[in-house]
């Protein structure tokens, strides 16, 4: 059984980030930081809760620096890899099964990842791989690759713009069969005409997430 990755309070709201989406009746594309933060925030206080979940597969239209950008084609990187977590900048990151440090980096480019963290996992069928992303700097003195953490052990906690890759403060969760020797530079967001082959190597990691239901964490 896995440890909680995040303490919520059980009253968790799911948010619709998909592109043409609004919060608070105000559309949420081309937002600044500070702008989108206060929506979430405000969707967050309407719901009673201080924690929101952004769902897997969700095509968004958040993506504006360069990193997705596709070099091949115009099309940008829009389909999301992982599930959000989004809370309070400080709030505690936990390990949910025992793990070893692949990688400890501070992918510092907008709107990359900030400080993350890839925890790597054993079991029946071999190695896979937990990503987290959008940590507090401390994260980068706490974790280092090579260390051993236990499931339940506090690894890193969420970070705050412009620190945390300058997005409103959330934890991204990624699930990875195979990291591709693209280690802490993985993406976490696909392009739509790729979609299909990237999913399958970073499948929905709902299952970490018990107090949603699955379908409510993933889009479609």
């Amino acid at each position: 059984m896995t440890q909680p990755i995040i303490h919520t309070d059980g009253r968790a709201i799911v948010l619709d980030l998909s592109s043409g989406a609004t919060l608070c009746g105000e559309e949420i594309a081309g937002r600044d930081v500070a702008d989108l933060s206060a929506l979430i925030d405000g969707t967050k206080s309407n719901a009673g809760t201080q924690f929101a979940f952004g769902r897997y597969a969700e095509p968004r239209e958040l993506y504006s620096s360069d990193n997705f950008s596709s070099d091949q084609s115009a099309e940008t990187r829009t389909i999301h890899m992982g599930i959000d977590v989004f809370c309070v900048a400080g709030t505690p990151v936990y390990a949910p099964l025992d793990a070893t440090v692949e990688h400890v980096a501070n992918n510092d480019g907008e709107l990359d990842y900030g400080p993350l963290i890839v925890l790597r996992h054993k079991d029946a069928g071999g190695d896979y791989y937990t990503l987290y992303g959008h940590l507090g700097v401390d994260v980068l003195d706490r974790m280092a690759a090579g260390q051993s953490v236990a499931a339940g052990e506090q690894i890193a906690t969420i970070g705050s713009p412009p620190t945390n890759g300058n997005w409103p403060p959330h934890l991204h969760f990624q699930l990875i069969k195979d990291l591709l020797d693209l280690g802490k530079d993985f993406p976490g967001v696909a392009l739509k005409s790729q979609q299909e082959y990237w999913l399958a190597l970073s499948p929905s990691p709902a299952a970490f997430f018990p107090e949603i239901d699955a379908p409510l964490l993933e889009y479609g």
